[in-house]
């Protein structure tokens, strides 16, 4: 009998996703059912966290419970911050695994793996990340660290912590949206990795930072780079699209298609 191979998990069945559904030819993305173009329209990034761990959006004193937690550990432990005043600058993504997996050690929970710990823990990870990024960000520019607003969205409080200035309107909701889009795509190569570390019934932590040790890859996270880099070089809509078609002709892939 013959057998063919594929590069990586090409072609591989691993599990389904009831998360996430993705068309890519078709262009469709939806979380647990509702399309991403609903969401992004209608709906905030705190409301879409809900509605990808629960399966369902919230009802109001839920969001209003879920936005104060993630107020609440905003805040990450002295250790870390000594951890990213300390590190080479150049490296992010290395800071942003390694801060990361720090976090479970301080992590007041870190031993108890039950359903309502997992779902404290990602609350907390959830707000501690952002806040590795922008602090991190601010140290490295040689800038104070800025403590968060409690008043404040997780989009417009990254924002505000991240240039020390508090977003406008249009601002926070731009960012808001690019954190809906990108808060789920179904079994990628990050997802996948968390969900093998997670299947050996380690941490919560340990999950994530497998993620972002598989996010770190060009051929995974660093391709938005790519994407942005492409954007910067377009110019003019005629240079952009004399581009594309070159690249198409040549059969060289585009990055973030």
């Amino acid at each position: 009998m013959a057998t063919t191979t594929g590069a990586g998990l090409e072609g591989v069945v691993a599990t389904q996703s009831e998360i996430c559904y993705i068309d890519g030819e078709l262009g469709i993305l939806s979380y647990q059912g509702f399309d991403i173009h609903t969401l992004a329209e209608n709906a905030s990034f705190e409301e879409v966290i809900y509605l990808l761990w629960h399966g369902r959006l919230p009802k109001q004193a839920e969001l209003d419970d879920l936005k104060a937690s993630l107020v609440k550990f905003r805040p990450i432990p002295p250790e870390v911050t000594e951890f990213l005043r300390s590190v080479p600058k150049g490296a992010p993504m290395d800071v942003l695994r390694t801060a990361v997996s720090m976090l479970g050690v301080y992590d007041p929970l870190a031993s108890d793996n039950s359903i309502e710990a997992s779902l404290e823990k990602a609350e907390r990870l959830m707000s501690q990340t952002a806040t590795i990024v922008t602090t991190f960000h601010r140290l490295r520019s040689g800038e104070k660290v800025i403590e968060g607003d409690p008043a404040l969205s997780l989009a417009a409080n990254f924002l505000y912590t991240l240039t020390g200035k508090k977003p406008d309107d249009v601002m926070e909701h731009v960012f808001d949206v690019a954190l809906i889009l990108h808060a789920d795509h179904e079994l990628n190569a990050s997802t996948f990795a968390a969900r093998v570390t997670a299947a050996t019934l380690s941490d919560i932590h340990s999950a994530a930072t497998s993620a972002i040790g598989a996010l770190k890859g060009p051929l995974h996270g660093g391709a938005n780079e790519d994407v942005i880099r492409m954007l910067l070089q377009a110019g003019t809509e005629s240079v952009a699209l004399d581009n594309v078609l070159a690249l198409l002709t040549n059969k060289v892939k585009i990055p973030g298609f």
